[in-house]
């Protein structure tokens, strides 16, 4: 039942109205906390993050990582755990022993290597050419643990190595942890972090930046229920679609809150507006202000889905889930606010008008004047951020995802100065055909494992050769063949550990690498590359590659190939979509330039900054320049309702300037607030998508006010505007006089004079002079 029809039912009392309401209000109150509980009963909100979450499993290069594994198999994954000290003290050695007696125990270890389970002493870990390579730190200041994990997920595993490590750890035994699976379940304990902190703050910073806005306590709740309701039945769908919430889609929630204000705020400052030239107009207000509104609110919503869309041809798994879940909650977002919020506002009291003295304020008067000396400065810092796109950086260490100071990156760093920390595989047989278990093979193999050895980017490598020499200090093995000591070494007692680094033809060997991140200058791919040519100098020839290391640098120049090609592909579907609307070239080129606008500024200033560009940052622009292109297109939606009209084009564009100022820049105000909330993460990652998306609203709105306008009256040859504040009101005060009474027929309001809210939770009377839009 309608809240139109519940008036007709009978004669009631104001206050009577207003109890009905209230409960009405309670009602959608339940509703939106019944729609909480089902959520949390049907769907996992808990952040889930894997050890293949770079890539989606179709990935050509996760394929090889994945048959690498397959053809050379090794305990998987491993945890590393350094312990700094003495490592000549009993009492290191001891507590080493305790430490590896202790995680033996728990479930999902299959085995743990150290100085006591392995090597038979210190000095022979030392003389090894195989555990001094595992187990030895270059400045001999440490030595690790590595416990190998069966299939166990790291959120179980983790937290009893802590415990121990909490235990045993003293001054003289310093203890830190590394490896895939830590950096896996930091990372979720991260994003599970920004998950409970974002649901609180972000609750509190809209409301209390709302209340400010609309000063009304039902506008408010019908904008909170509406935004609540949207993140909620997206959250819903893409939980029965399958997709999990990951290190992109754990921002979801906050991406469609703000694309439905966004369309909120138009709609009522679009009814206000409304309302001041036809008070009387009552709940047809509401339908009229819907009218006018959502043909501008589809193409916005159109443009943002293409933005999203646009993210599911790259192969990096996180992008792509937050392409699909994206495109999702846009759809979801301008449903909720066309169908959901206008019955919260069919519920306020209209605002009365003041006849009088139009509005002349200093601000208003400056956005209806022209300003092309502020057009001027964006264009200039525009021109000064292209510099800094040459100092991008795509492809940053692992490092840069966790905070400096934490014990993970001060563990990772440690590591990496001491034999590397991110795995490398490499596939490798001779370029002349030759089998790799003849003894002459054995001194290029050995060459080879140098020359990788000294590459700058290389740590440790375990290799077939490396394997062969720790075997060959068997007693008796100086007198047994290369062959016949590699088929010992693939025997059952021998663990098969030869297995792990030849193939059963004994065509193909596998090199083990451990990268090292710190002081690298070059990206990831180009190191990679040079380690090819140092295989194929040796005679040999790269067969397979593979690992986290490879990974990264491939979604790294997935970034930015998605940086380039995929923003100029939205921008020129922006483009023709404002050729639709607008039915004009010069304005759809206006519109591509503004939004051109927002990469560079947002890019060359994070290049100047050298903030690192990693994935869960880069897609911020995409949300942003889909903020801007909300407001221009609301803005050429106005425009051209003015010069259908017949308003001269110079004029139309300084009234819908004036007119929609305030909500392009309270949108900016709002959406710059809630992202900016990021800040509080512990995530760096989150905080820098949080940055960019509070730096590209900004440039986007600055895009739409100064710079749309003067683009698009470029070569215009018009009557100069002595007066603009005159020229802008004559429109205005035209539309006014041909107000009629048939609500139906009400045309693109004027200007309001001074507006009067009344004291919605009083129940009569009116509070104060509200602001002229949402």
């Amino acid at each position: 039942m309608s809240f139109s029809s519940l008036n007709k039912m009978a004669p009631f009392s104001y206050a009577g109205k207003l109890s009905r309401q209230s409960w009405a209000l309670i009602a959608f109150l339940a509703f939106v906390l019944a729609s909480a509980v089902v959520l949390s009963q049907t769907v996992n909100l808990t952040p889930q993050v894997g050890s293949d979450f770079f890539f989606s499993s179709d990935n050509p290069k996760f394929q090889y990582d994945k048959l690498i594994a397959k053809i050379f198999p090794q305990e998987s994954s491993q945890l590393i755990i350094s312990a700094k000290g003495d490592i000549n003290s009993p009492d290191y050695i001891k507590r080493i022993d305790v430490f590896t007696s202790m995680a033996m125990f728990f479930p999902g270890v299959s085995s743990v290597k150290s100085l006591v389970s392995g090597p038979s002493s210190l000095k022979d870990a030392a003389e090894s050419p195989l555990w001094r390579r595992l187990l030895i730190s270059d400045d001999n200041k440490s030595s690790n643990m590595i416990a190998f994990l069966g299939n166990i997920p790291p959120q179980e595993i983790i937290p009893k190595f802590e415990v121990v490590m909490k235990l045993l750890a003293s001054p003289g035994f310093q203890l830190q942890i590394a490896g895939v699976p830590y950096v896996v379940e930091m990372i979720r304990r991260n994003l599970v972090h920004d998950l409970v902190v974002f649901s609180f703050v972000a609750f509190a910073v809209f409301g209390a930046v709302m209340t400010l806005i609309f000063r009304s306590i039902r506008v408010f709740v019908g904008t909170m229920v509406a935004c609540l309701e949207s993140c909620m039945i997206t959250l819903f769908i893409i939980g029965l679609s399958g997709i999990k919430i990951g290190i992109l889609t754990v921002n979801l929630a906050t991406i469609v809150f703000v694309l439905t204000l966004s369309h909120i705020i138009f709609l009522t400052h679009n009814w206000r507006n409304i309302c001041s030239l036809n008070p009387g107009a009552g709940t047809r207000s509401v339908n009229e202000a819907v009218k006018m509104t959502f043909p501008a609110s589809f193409w916005c919503m159109v443009t943002t889905l293409l933005g999203f869309l646009s993210l599911l041809f790259v192969q990096a798994q996180p992008l792509r889930e937050l392409g699909v879940s994206g495109a999702m909650g846009t759809v979801v977002s301008i449903s909720a606010a066309y169908s959901i919020y206008p019955l919260f506002l069919k519920m306020v009291k209209p605002p009365l008008v003041i006849k009088g003295k139009p509005d002349r304020g200093k601000a208003r008067s400056f956005f209806i004047r022209r300003t092309g000396w502020v057009a001027a400065l964006i264009v200039l810092l525009f021109l000064g951020c292209i510099p800094g796109l040459l100092r991008l950086n795509t492809d940053p260490s692992l490092f840069s995802y966790f905070t400096k100071g934490s014990p993970l990156r001060e563990g990772l760093e440690y590591m990496d100065r001491n034999g590397g920390s991110s795995p490398l595989d490499l596939v490798v047989r001779d370029s002349g055909g030759e089998k790799l278990n003849k003894g002459k093979i054995y001194e290029r193999l050995w060459a080879l494992q140098e020359a990788l050895e000294n590459d700058s980017s290389v740590g440790s490598i375990i290799s077939l050769p490396v394997i062969m020499a720790e075997g060959g200090r068997a007693p008796l093995a100086s007198f047994v063949s290369w062959e016949s000591l590699l088929k010992w070494m693939e025997k059952p007692e021998y663990g098969k550990i030869a297995r792990s680094f030849i193939t059963d033809d004994h065509i193909s060997g596998h090199f083990l690498l451990r990268m090292k991140e710190s002081g690298r200058t070059t990206s990831r791919v180009e190191v990679v590359d040079r380690i090819k040519d140092i295989v194929r100098e040796h005679g040999f020839i790269t067969e397979m590659i593979g690992g986290l290391y490879l990974l990264q640098g491939e979604l790294s120049m997935l970034v930015s190939s998605s940086l380039v090609y995929g923003l100029f592909g939205l921008i020129g579907f922006f483009m023709v979509i404002a050729l639709i609307i607008s039915r004009s070239l010069k304005i759809s080129l206006a519109m591509a330039l503004g939004l051109g606008i927002i990469p560079v500024c947002v890019f060359g200033a994070i290049g100047f900054m050298r903030i690192p560009l990693d994935i869960i940052s880069a897609p911020a622009v995409n949300v942003a320049i889909g903020m801007g292109i909300d407001s221009m297109i609301h803005t050429v939606t106005a425009v051209r309702r003015r010069t259908l009209k017949g308003i001269d084009s110079r004029t139309a564009w300084l009234q819908a300037r004036a007119r929609l100022w305030k909500p392009v820049l309270g949108s900016m105000f709002i959406v710059s607030a809630g992202f900016a909330i990021f800040g509080l993460s512990v995530f760096p990652p989150t905080q820098r998508f949080g940055f960019s998306i509070v730096m590209g609203t900004v440039f986007a709105a600055a895009s739409t006010v100064f710079i749309l306008p003067l683009l698009s009256e470029i070569g215009h040859r018009g009557p100069a505007a002595d007066a603009p504040e005159e020229e802008a009101e004559k429109g205005t005060k035209e539309e006014a006089d041909a107000v009629p009474e048939t609500p139906e027929q009400i045309p693109e309001p004027s200007p309001p004079t001074v507006i009067v809210l009344p004291d919605l939770s009083a129940g009569s009377g009116t509070s104060g002079s509200g602001p002229d839009t949402a």
